[in-house]
């Protein structure tokens, strides 16, 4: 059960992930700024991602 809420998580976290990656190919950062910016919260989205790929690993493991 927390297994699917964790996915769902991961998945909103991707797509945000995407969606903030794809603005700064495109040369929507207006400024140096919000390039820095973009580029910390793909960076802590990430490192979220991979915390509750290891959460999931972990449960996964302890269910043996």
């Amino acid at each position: 059960m927390i297994s699917n809420e964790l996915d769902l998580l991961l998945k909103e976290y991707t797509d945000r992930i995407d969606m903030l990656k794809q603005a700064v190919a495109a040369g929507n950062c207006a400024n140096f700024e919000e390039y820095k910016y973009a580029c910390g919260q793909i960076r802590g989205l990430e490192a979220a991602c991979l915390t509750i790929t290891d959460l999931k690993q972990r449960m996964e493991n302890s269910d043996e």
